[in-house]
């Protein structure tokens, strides 16, 4: 049997083996490559035709990103590829929809995490975690659910998940060290030399990061998408309003996923989690202490982290006030121009890259000398981008951008609001029904704050009945890793695959579509 150690590019992909049993095992992905576009080939015989063709490349796109039937970098690409040749948006267009101002401030909110990484300001904050919450992963659970949840409120969830998410990664690495749990599962990945799959305690923390932010930030009046779902009602609807009337279901939401994180990936109601976790259980005895004496061993705060903290803690304050909608933000000073996230985020990013780490002249801003005087690297190097960067989750984020843009193109947003539209203006139970289904459906495919810019605008023409639940829905972001720019972040960082997150989302996305209809049922003649 060959050694996958010694692969090559060029070489067999594969390890060779005779046993004909795992055949299915190894090759069914390009099987279904084949017969998944010709099963679904029906599809294009329908009208309207663009409508019928957008359908068709959606399902296909989507199908091989969940079966991981191929690299997430290429199928990332369907989009920019067959939407020209489909005839329902020029290439120009396709290629715009993907970069978007929100996926250049996903970029920062990866630079910021990579830039704690390099100064081991995630190892220092993430010691600090394990003095409050010791060896027990359930306790480490609520906590990250609180700080997420608080940083997504006051400053943006993508923000708030990246942060967060580098701190947890350098506690289960503690926890590893330390014998807690196994950081790794022992699943051959299907790319040879692709790095290791997460064992599932480790997935259900990482989960918890993107989870409390997107339920958090559903209450807030300051994040987006409620100031952008404001603006798709004209203003009509407050961003106030939308926090009042979602505050129980978020709320209630970070209960059921505390609760259901912990029972499908940290074993609380028994089974192999348990049972593993169990064995390694003896291991906390020592464990706060051992992890004392390496915070020790890690000696004083240097510049390096402190540089590195004060510019985070810069860059949250500034996207906090670019447009918080309770107040007058910086963003208002240009009226001619908006400035999107990517502003805050991607400038203070140049300053990661630009201000050096420990620098001759860094003494005169801490008042102390330096312990290497003379150049020395900047805070964030374009080498630990480029090699910690998930940049096939991030294609694959864009693709989901265009699939808000091409609905839209193709006529599919128009088509849908017409079926709905009712000339009168009564409550209609299989309107509201029916947009709280295609909201968390276009949540679920693309993020809420693209949706809500580029769709909402035309299911508002439908009617209230149907569009108000279309949007609430909005907030049900938890059943893809492109669902959300947060679960897009902790997927590349954490190699949390598309099929774990429908597990893990799935019992939390239907309490939230039940609860989000039923608050927004109650509240619906306040609101609007």
């Amino acid at each position: 049997m060959a050694a996958s150690l010694d692969y090559k590019p060029g070489d067999i992909p594969l390890e060779e083996q005779d046993d004909r049993r795992l055949f299915c095992k190894y090759h069914y992905k390009g099987a279904l490559l084949l017969f998944i576009p010709i099963l679904l080939a029906p599809i294009l015989i329908g009208t309207p035709v663009l409508i019928c063709r957008f359908i068709y490349l959606t399902l296909c796109l989507y199908l091989i990103y969940i079966l991981n039937l191929m690299a997430r970098g290429a199928a990332a690409f369907i989009y920019m590829v067959f939407i020209p040749i489909a005839g329902i948006a020029s290439s120009k267009e396709i290629s715009v929809s993907y970069y978007t101002d929100l996926i250049f401030f996903v970029y920062s909110g990866i630079f910021m995490g990579i830039m704690m990484d390099s100064s081991k300001l995630s190892e220092r904050l993430a010691y600090i975690v394990i003095s409050l919450v010791g060896g027990s992963l359930k306790f480490l659970q609520i906590f990250l659910t609180i700080a997420a949840a608080i940083v997504s409120i006051l400053v943006n969830p993508t923000i708030s998940a990246a942060f967060w998410m580098k701190i947890s990664q350098a506690v289960m690495v503690e926890y590893d060290t330390a014998g807690l749990i196994k950081l790794n599962s022992e699943e051959k990945p299907y790319e040879v030399g692709a790095k290791p799959y997460p064992t599932r305690p480790v997935i259900g923390i990482y989960l918890t990061c993107c989870y409390a932010a997107s339920l958090a930030a559903s209450l807030s009046p300051i994040v987006n998408p409620n100031g952008v779902i404001s603006d798709g009602f004209g203003g009509s609807l407050k961003v106030l309003e939308i926090a009042m009337l979602m505050a129980g279901p978020a709320l209630l939401g970070l209960v059921v996923m505390i609760f259901w994180l912990q029972v499908l990936f940290l074993g609380l109601l028994g089974g192999s989690v348990k049972r593993d976790l169990a064995e390694m259980a003896g291991a906390k005895a020592g464990f706060k202490q051992a992890a004392a004496e390496r915070k020790q061993a890690l000696g004083p705060w240097g510049i390096y982290p402190i540089l590195a903290l004060s510019l985070i803690l810069l860059m949250f304050v500034l996207v906090a006030t670019r447009k918080p909608r309770i107040f007058t933000g910086w963003d208002s000073i240009n009226h001619k121009a908006e400035s999107g996230l990517s502003v805050a985020g991607i400038g203070m990013s140049i300053l990661f890259f630009a201000i050096p780490a420990n620098y001759i002249f860094c003494r005169y801003y801490v008042c102390r000398q330096p312990e290497k005087e003379g150049p020395a690297n900047s805070l964030l190097s374009w080498k630990a981008v480029n090699n910690n960067t998930p940049w096939a989750e991030i294609f694959m984020l864009g693709a989901a951008f265009s699939f808000s843009y091409s609905s839209s193109a193709c006529g599919l947003n128009t088509y849908l609001a017409d079926s709905m539209s009712s000339d009168t203006k009564a409550f209609n139970m299989k309107n509201f029904i029916c947009g709280a289904l295609l909201g968390t459906l276009w949540t679920t495919l693309s993020p809420a704050t693209t949706v809500a810019k580029l769709a909402l605008p035309t299911m508002v023409t439908a009617g209230n009945s149907f569009s108000l639940p279309f949007a609430t829905a909005l907030h049900n972001q938890f059943l893809l890793p492109v669902s959300s720019p947060a679960n897009t972040i902790i997927a590349g960082w954490g190699n949390v695959r598309p099929f774990q997150f429908l597990l893990g989302g799935s019992i939390l996305a239907l309490f939230m579509f039940c609860t989000i209809a039923g608050f927004t049922i109650l509240f619906r003649t306040t609101v609007l």
